[in-house]
């Protein structure tokens, strides 16, 4: 997900190497001076040092100006990637994989908010160490084979114990994502715990204590050895500088007049090697966030979005027609899915569809596919008697829906606005808000609610999307009475005179006399498609 070109690679060593150049200049002239070499104790040496530290100050400030700019780009670049993905998914992906997901992506991504400070501590550690292990070349190349030695396999140990705790960074991943699952449980099944002990017990002591102790000792376990093995660069550095100030010249592989030289680089090249060794704790979590966040776009991976041609987008709705049409829920067991269909129907402009038909039976799928959230398996949805096939974004260009779990939004994502909005106010009377929300300002609009309450809200925000489909999904269920038998005997009749064709699902039988038609659905059929007729009502309607 996080690719660097090499382009990339170029633009930041060529901002790197001149600033490194300049940081292994001052270590230079301190290790020079220190070892009393007369070139570099003359007057205006202290001045070219004051030079080369300021110039290298403000070559460093310019190289990280450039690599933040560039490393923020990359981390705000793929959050709004992401984003894009998750509102391509499929409804029926997310159905299959769930939402919680979303959660763990998004905090995976925060992790590399640390991206720019990684990669400029690593560019510069990585030139500094390599100019400094030459330097030492220069002084000594057997000193320096060994000196390399040493470093090379301090950092082989640190580097295997590396590779055995991203599995249990990964595995604590896991164990957080399945403690979002049980954060999402008790706020949105908040009233179902209240009412069971048990049903609380059992969440506690089964599921979140559990998974909050073994996370807890995972972590513990993770942050000590990483802070264990940290110190290797600080006492791995103690016996790198030991071989050279008493194993090294008693073998005769350095010169005592070298010694100085050798420590000064080895004291000095401690903060890269320690910025190596310590930042491999971030690596191994971009690791696993960058495979996490892979595995997630390849599992939320969205088709094409397809395309509305000219001719159905500029087409007034007179009619919607079912063709054969049949969706297949996959499974993974010997049973197989529940299949919807082949249903046959048509819809006519300014025409008032009532759904009904028991849990299970296909109401649901059909409005998902009605509104064009699944794709059928098969068969053809058209439009106004088109011989074309209807695309899903065709039918949402048209349709407006409330669905039972509606949700109100924190923000304003259409193309209305609501202040100054006279539309807006007439509907707040219509369905009896004007006195709960007693202005036209957004915050008012998008705080809480009562659950009847939130589907007028949302039902106002369809109707001022102006589509000619208005979809309504149990939409009366969570009304009281009176709004209830309103919402039926005028608020239905008045939106089909505006000219709405109204598909609503719905059990109330008391108030059918008030539909067109109302389409029974039963183990995925349509059993029944009953025109209503006011003499018809104690007799045909009886369809429960």
């Amino acid at each position: 997900m996080f690719q660097i070109s090499f382009k990339d690679v170029l633009y930041l060593i060529l901002y790197a190497i001149p600033n490194t150049l300049f940081s292994f200049g001052i270590l230079f002239i301190i290790n020079n001076v220190i070892s009393g070499h007369p070139e570099f104790l003359t007057d205006y040496m202290g001045m070219v040092f004051v030079a080369v530290v300021i110039y290298t100050y403000l070559l460093n400030i310019i190289f990280q100006k450039q690599l933040n700019k560039y490393s923020f780009s990359i981390l705000y670049r793929n959050e709004k990637n992401i984003f894009d993905k998750i509102l391509k998914t499929p409804l029926l992906t997310l159905e299959k994989l769930g939402s919680q997901r979303f959660f763990t992506a998004v905090e995976d991504l925060r992790i590399f908010a640390f991206l720019p400070e990684t990669i400029t501590h690593t560019v510069n550690s990585l030139l500094m160490l390599l100019l400094c292990m030459a330097y030492l070349f220069t002084l000594s190349v057997s000193s320096a084979l060994v000196i390399v030695g040493l470093i090379v396999a301090i950092a082989g140990l640190y580097m295997i114990v590396i590779k055995t705790m991203s599995k249990q960074v990964a595995r604590l991943r896991r164990l957080n994502e399945d403690y979002y699952e049980y954060v999402s449980d008790v706020t949105k099944g908040f009233k179902e715990l209240g009412i069971s002990s048990l049903r609380r017990s059992n969440l506690m002591k089964r599921f979140l204590v559990p998974n909050r102790d073994t996370a807890e000792g995972l972590d513990f376990k993770i942050s000590y050895i990483f802070l264990s093995i940290n110190l290797i660069s600080q006492y791995g550095l103690y016996l790198v500088i030991g071989v050279a100030l008493f194993l090294l010249p008693e073998l005769g592989l350095l010169s005592r007049e070298d010694i100085i030289a050798y420590v000064v680089v080895l004291l000095f090249i401690s903060g890269p090697i320690n910025n190596l060794i310590n930042m491999q704790n971030i690596y191994t979590r971009f690791l696993v966030a960058n495979s996490r966040l892979q595995e997630f776009l390849k599992d939320f991976a969205s088709g094409p979005i397809p395309v509305s041609t000219p001719a159905l987008e500029a087409s007034p709705f007179r009619s919607l027609s079912f063709e054969d049409v049949r969706f297949r829920y996959d499974s993974e067991d010997s049973e197989g899915g529940f299949t919807l269909g082949p249903i046959n129907l048509d819809v006519h402009q300014g025409e008032t569809l009532f759904v009904v038909g028991g849990n299970g039976s296909g109401k649901s799928t059909f409005i998902k596919l009605l509104t064009g959230l699944y794709t059928p398996s098969s068969g053809r949805i058209g439009l106004n008697d088109d011989p074309r096939q209807m695309t899903g974004e065709d039918l949402q260009q048209r349709i407006s829906a409330v669905f039972t779990d509606n949700h109100l939004f924190s923000h304003n994502y259409e193309s209305y606005k609501l202040e100054d909005n006279p539309r807006y106010r007439g509907l707040l009377k219509m369905m009896e808000l004007d006195q709960v929300v007693v202005d036209d300002k957004e915050e008012s609009a998008r705080r809480h609610f009562s659950k009847g309450q939130s589907k007028r809200m949302s039902l106002i925000f369809a109707l001022l999307e102006d589509n000619p489909i208005l979809v309504l999904d149990e939409w009366a269920a969570d009304q009281d009475p009176h709004f209830r038998r309103y919402f039926y005997e005028e608020l239905v009749p008045r939106l089909k005179q505006e000219g709405k064709t109204i598909i609503a699902v719905t059990h109330d039988d008391a108030y059918f006399k008030h539909a067109d038609r109302i389409i029974k659905f039963d183990y995925g059929q349509v059993i029944k498609d009953v025109v209503v007729k006011d003499e018809l009502v104690n007799s045909d309607l009886a369809i429960w």
